[in-house]
């Protein structure tokens, strides 16, 4: 199995036990994302280089939402395997979060598991995280403090990108889990920190 096709399994296995997990705590979850969508419509939304603000928010809509009839009580998630999120991602899930909406970003790197409200994201600095790759592959930083492939000049990104098939080229960022220890979930997922599973007082 290659490396790309290991991540994607393991990413599809994180989401469905986020699914699971919820659903063990009495919500009720209804699957969003653009893999859920008709299959034509996800090739379509995959592969735009320059969508439109419309059709990036349909590419990056959360994995799902839960509701539970006990409390009258709804909210947005989205599973995230490994230490990074593309930027436009995070940026619909803000959108998703307007007027007070909750959205959840369940993280897991490795063997540690976090369930984090979209607003108490933390990210590592950018610019000493490239500092740290070897000197032929330090990225480019953008304005907002992202890391972006695209902005290398033409010839050396489409060197990267042959060497990196799959790697989709978009901004992103490292999270910053130390920072964000206090939304770690028990070793069973069974227990979230204080504030970070999602109830009403919590969020």
């Amino acid at each position: 199995m290659s490396g790309f096709a290991y991540r994607l399994k393991r990413g599809e296995e994180w989401a469905a036990e986020v699914v699971r997990l919820i659903e063990e705590q009495g919500w009720k979850t209804v699957p969003l994302g653009a893999e859920n969508v008709v299959p034509e419509v996800h090739r379509l939304l995959s592969f735009m280089k320059n969508p439109d603000p419309t059709a990036r928010f349909l590419r990056y809509m959360p994995d799902g939402f839960a509701v539970k009839e006990e409390g009258e009580e709804a909210f947005f998630f989205d599973a995230k395997s490994g230490p990074t999120i593309e930027k436009d991602a995070y940026l619909a899930y803000q959108a998703f979060a307007g007027n007070d909406r909750r959205v959840f970003v369940f993280i897991r790197n490795g063997d540690d598991t976090y369930c984090v409200p979209i607003r108490k994201l933390k990210f590592l600095d950018s610019w000493d995280c490239v500092r740290n790759f070897p000197p032929d592959r330090q990225m480019p930083v953008d304005e907002d403090g992202w890391i972006a492939p695209r902005l290398w000049p033409e010839a050396k990104y489409l060197a990267w990108k042959r060497r990196n098939p799959h790697a989709s080229g978009t901004p992103f960022r490292y999270f910053d889990l130390g920072a964000m220890s206090k939304y770690k979930m028990g070793a069973e997922h069974r227990e979230a920190a204080p504030k970070g599973w999602p109830h009403r007082a919590r969020g």
